[in-house]
């Protein structure tokens, strides 16, 4: 790569004056101001593998892969470009060339790494992906320019280095043929149902062997579809139960904080409540339930999960007042048997002064392939340190995917899905009851019907350890 010796100014005005003497001409020649990345993708990797002889010896051996099988996701809202499903163990990314596309073909530059300097991009030169690299791109008529961070992720281990650990194994659990696991402060809840009727657990993040059966204060049985209906805003609970609107900060005080009729409850933000109708329309309370509105979807309501449905809320790290509100679900088997992806729902909520009301934007599922997430039974995720993990039982109608065949990692809210490195621990038993739930010192907890089952693990440094992060500018 050649260095820019002089201000990259020097460019600029190298283009003003190539301008004013095309303007000489009859016709006078005029440059667009446009300034955007709209394709990235790399070529040829070398991959160093680590052999070991019968005798104990290690020897490297290269080899050549075709890393553009890897796509990269842009990012045009953050300014960002990764790859969401890391390239293999022992790739050579301090070498790496790379293919670049700009809008109106504007020129493109790349921040050193060490220094402020800039130099040119050029289709053939090796960069060094090892960290995030800068690379900005100016409009054709100088007047706009904006930068991006490119971030290669890159497996930092061969092994499965995720250690899980089975607390314990609960008879009560068993029986049970569906349950969804909340945390609060210092405590897993466990809402459970067994047919007719449903039950709330609850056992201490330090603890996962002793399990407390709940009573709560309301003059009814717990219902069986309660696991269904419950999210976490906040310090609270809430639960919809026969109209009404509930919420409690320990599962047995219950107060009642709004009244709708809906089909169920479904997602939570720092400052909203989410569910679906009677008519499976969308809507969202900001009072606890005691006024709903209709939200604004970018497609069909027909594209809406009406089972499995799970969520996760993101703040952003560049900005307090923003969160990313992810539904993830299937639809209906009978209605529509052909689907082989889950459906995915994403808003920006922005809880700023100035706020602008966003819509729902729907994740087309066959866009993405292959790295759309699989139709699975039971299908649940939770957010984990700024992304996503997902994982399911067996697929079914047009999806073939085996039960609980891997998790599914997102890190950009639910459009790719790459392979997270926290596997499934070996002696695992699941069945189509069960659930995971992360808590406040980022443990990963699966809780199995059938087996009665309890595992917890907590994940490397960073989503599953496989992923490195850009620092944003």
């Amino acid at each position: 790569m050649k260095r820019i010796f002089l201000p990259f100014a020097v460019m600029l005005s190298a283009l003003f004056v190539l301008t004013s003497c095309l303007g000489d001409d009859e016709d006078e020649m005029t440059y667009p101001g446009d300034a955007a990345i709209i394709a990235f993708s790399l070529g040829n990797a070398n991959l160093y593998t680590t052999l070991t002889s019968s005798t104990g010896a290690d020897s490297i051996v290269k080899s050549v892969y075709k890393a553009s099988d890897y796509k990269f996701y842009i990012d045009q809202v953050n300014r960002t470009i990764y790859n969401p499903d890391s390239l293999p163990y022992g790739t050579d990314v301090a070498h790496m060339i790379c293919v670049i596309t700009s809008k109106n073909s504007g020129n493109l530059v790349i921040k050193e790494i060490n220094n402020d300097s800039l130099r040119f991009y050029h289709v053939s030169d090796s960069i060094d992906f090892s960290v995030p690299r800068v690379v900005s791109v100016y409009s054709l008529d100088g007047s706009n320019h904006v930068n991006y961070t490119v971030t290669v992720n890159v497996k930092k281990s061969s092994k499965d280095y995720t250690t899980w650990e089975m607390m314990a194994t609960k008879q009560d659990f068993e029986s049970a043929t569906g349950m969804k696991a909340v945390s609060l402060s210092d405590k897993i809840y466990l809402f459970a149902s067994y047919g007719n009727t449903g039950a709330i657990y609850t056992t201490g993040i330090k603890d996962g062997v002793n399990w407390d059966l709940l009573q709560w204060n309301i003059n009814s049985p717990i219902p069986a579809n309660a696991y269904k209906n419950v999210v976490v805003q906040g310090d609270y609970m809430y639960l919809y139960h026969s109209g009404a609107i509930l919420r409690s900060s320990n599962g047995e005080e219950w107060e009642q904080t709004g009244m709708a009729e809906l089909s169920q409850l479904v997602a939570a933000s720092s400052r909203k409540l989410y569910a679906l109708d009677e008519g499976m329309n969308l809507i969202s309370t900001a009072d606890g339930g005691r006024t709903w509105k209709n939200e604004q979807l970018d497609d069909n309501k027909s594209m809406l999960p009406t089972r499995d449905i799970s969520y996760a809320c993101i703040p952003s790290e560049m900005n307090s007042s923003i969160e990313n509100v992810v539904l993830i679900g299937n639809r209906d088997l009978n209605g529509y048997p052909d689907d082989n992806q889950a459906q995915i729902w994403n808003k920006v909520e922005d809880n700023s002064e100035t706020s602008y009301n966003h819509s729902w934007m729907h994740v087309n599922p066959y866009e993405l392939l292959p790295l759309a997430l699989p139709r699975l039974t039971s299908l649940t995720s939770v957010a984990y340190d700024g992304g996503i993990v997902a994982i399911g039982s067996s697929g079914f109608g047009a999806c073939k995917t085996e039960g609980f065949e891997k998790f599914y990692l997102s890190t950009d809210g639910g459009i790719y899905w790459g392979n997270s490195n926290c596997y499934i621990p070996s002696d695992f038993k699941g069945s189509d009851a069960f659930t995971i739930v992360v808590d406040k010192d980022k443990y990963l907890w699966i809780i199995c019907g059938g087996s009665g089952q309890i595992w917890r693990s907590r994940l490397g440094s960073g989503l599953g350890s496989d992923y490195q992060y850009a620092i944003m500018e």
